[in-house]
């Protein structure tokens, strides 16, 4: 049985919408095996919120590397071992996809290349900027083109990431139907000028820029009345010592970048916000996961999970 470790993503980071993403140390564990039929198992964070048999998103995946390189009878025994909180803006099912393609790839000999890997599951979850950074690791800026992805990786170092997920899903239509069709010309201006600043600052370590650099006008606003909360909770990452902070994907778990020595505090003091307001939420401080999906060895045990913040 191959074994692929995949971290959680966070996109957007404020003003790079469909675009940017950043790996992070959250995981899930995809094992997949040859098999006489199709089988699934879940385990851990949200198992009871992930689809089951041959519509989990892993499995999806692992088919289509099997189609693609001529095994399209091919069936596979599958486990997942979970703890990115599913439906909340982490990248869960892009990390599923990622996990399912790449231990696919190996356990069918390895056919594909990296390339065409990553274009297989940019194309599946629709979009790099989940995918991308989950099988790549560190900051990916990347977009689809007819010709396939294109992108840029990057490796922020002294960064951490405080994480608050509060105790509620936010469906992705829900939050795809609450984006108007036309947005101001001045707001798209806001966002492009941020979002160059933005991909600059974390290129070239001026995190102090991020403050204005994650600010946001084409998609939080939209969004805002979907996660209660969000503006006082960007305000305590804020004052609690953050660079930036924005809505994780299109939410609700809210995602600030810190100094190294301030990420426990602002994810208590985001989680506080929520709890103030009667949202009950859990809060982590991770690093930055510069591995992106790795096969580990036979019988390697999980990774420790990141403790919640109390």
């Amino acid at each position: 049985m191959i074994s692929v470790r995949v971290p959680a993503t966070s996109a957007n980071l404020g003003p790079g919408f469909d675009c940017v993403g950043l790996a992070l140390s959250l995981s899930t564990r995809i094992s997949l095996d040859r098999a006489a039929v199709p089988r699934v198992e879940v385990r851990g964070t949200g198992e009871h919120l992930i689809p089951g048999g041959t519509d989990h998103p892993a499995y999806r995946a692992a088919a289509f590397v099997a189609e693609f390189v001529g095994e399209p009878e091919a069936h596979f025994h599958l486990v997942q071992e979970n703890s990115i909180p599913p439906s909340r803006g982490l990248g869960g099912s892009a990390a599923a996809l990622v996990g399912g393609a790449v231990a696919a790839n190996d356990l069918l000999g390895r056919p594909m290349a990296a390339p065409d890997l990553l274009n297989l599951v940019c194309e599946l979850d629709g979009h790099p900027d989940n995918a991308a950074p989950a099988l790549l690791g560190g900051l990916v800026i990347g977009t689809l083109t007819p010709e396939g992805v294109r992108c840029v990786r990057l490796e922020p170092r002294g960064l951490r990431a405080a994480v608050v997920v509060p105790d509620f899903p936010v469906s992705t239509t829900a939050a795809r139907r609450a984006l108007p069709e036309k947005v101001p010309h001045r707001d798209a201006v806001f966002n492009v000028g941020r979002s160059g600043l933005l991909l600059g600052a974390l290129a070239t370590g001026e995190y102090h820029l991020l403050r204005v650099a994650m600010q946001d006008r084409l998609h939080q606003p939209y969004r805002a009345h979907l996660v209660p909360g969000l503006s006082a909770v960007i305000e305590a990452a804020l004052r609690a010592g953050s660079y930036g902070a924005s809505l994780s994907g299109s939410g609700p778990t809210v995602i600030a970048l810190t100094p190294q020595d301030r990420a426990e505090e602002a994810a208590a003091a985001m989680r506080a916000a929520f709890e103030e307001r009667g949202v009950k939420a859990a809060a982590w401080a991770l690093e930055v996961d510069l591995s992106g999906a790795r096969v580990e060895p036979p019988g390697e045990v999980p990774a420790p999970v990141p403790e919640p913040v109390l």
